[in-house]
């Protein structure tokens, strides 16, 4: 018996002797917690032990997507990639050579199962150049094609009919609000603007942040008063899409 206790006995010491040592290290201790981190240097890595960080580089695999309908043109861009699903999609602007801001631009869309592949859907929802097989998603309601910048909203109370949404629009517009149910059939979530502190004379970035509950745009602004100055970036927040805070320039 006695020396079952002296067993018992070293063993505790030698748990105490251990968590002494190891809580006196806490401080030097990089709490991850349930964070993802990835490793890009040695800040997170003690030591390798047969083991390399690789810098991979990407690869041209060419062309996916041609934008050569005549509603399409040189001029298309600002594409926004979205996987719902299975399915990936890509929205972007149609511009075949008109001024910005017309009804001359159109928001068209493709799809993909492997976002290699790529599809235009003859969706019949407007009539373009004496045709309604096209892949156009939204029309005729300038300036809102000329960045017409999409999101699948993943906001937990987001209403079902409102399960894609997007923000468009110009200096003179200000920025309007779109919703969607399923990314193809598109409505304006109230008339008139809902943001219009800024130029927006590009991508204005929206999407819902899990991290601080609300939406958030990134959206362009100037330096200076106008178009003068530097490009930068501004942002703003909203706790429902429509009531945006007061613009905060990005440093």
């Amino acid at each position: 018996m006695k020396s079952m206790k002296l067993i018992c006995n070293f063993w505790v010491f030698l748990f105490f002797v251990f968590s002494f040592y190891h809580l006196s290290g806490q401080d030097n201790l990089i709490h991850l917690s349930d964070k993802r981190e990835v490793f890009v240097d040695r800040y997170l890595i003690e030591r390798f032990d047969g083991a390399q960080i690789v810098m991979h580089h990407p690869v041209d695999e060419g062309i996916v997507l041609h934008f050569d309908h005549p509603w399409e043109g040189p001029f298309c861009g600002y594409c926004t990639v979205i996987k719902d699903g299975d399915r990936f999609r890509v929205y972007y602007r149609g511009n075949p050579g008109g001024k910005d801001g017309t009804n001359i631009e159109t928001t068209c869309i493709a799809e993909s199962n492997d976002g290699i592949r790529w599809n235009k859907p003859d969706l019949e929802l407007y009539e373009i150049n004496g045709s309604w097989k096209n892949n156009v998603i939204l029309a005729n309601e300038a300036p809102a094609s000329h960045n017409f910048s999409p999101f699948l909203d993943t906001n937990p109370d987001a209403k079902p009919d409102q399960k894609y949404k997007a923000l468009a629009g110009s200096k003179k517009s200000g920025l309007m609000a779109y919703t969607s149910p399923d990314g193809i059939h598109w409505k304006k979530l109230k008339e008139g603007a809902v943001f219009t502190d800024g130029l927006f004379d590009s991508q204005n970035v929206s999407f819902w942040s899990e991290q601080e509950k609300k939406y958030l745009c990134y959206f362009r602004t100037w330096t200076e008063d106008g178009f003068s100055g530097f490009r930068s970036v501004g942002r703003t927040t909203s706790p429902d899409f429509i009531h945006w805070g007061a613009p905060e320039q990005m440093t």
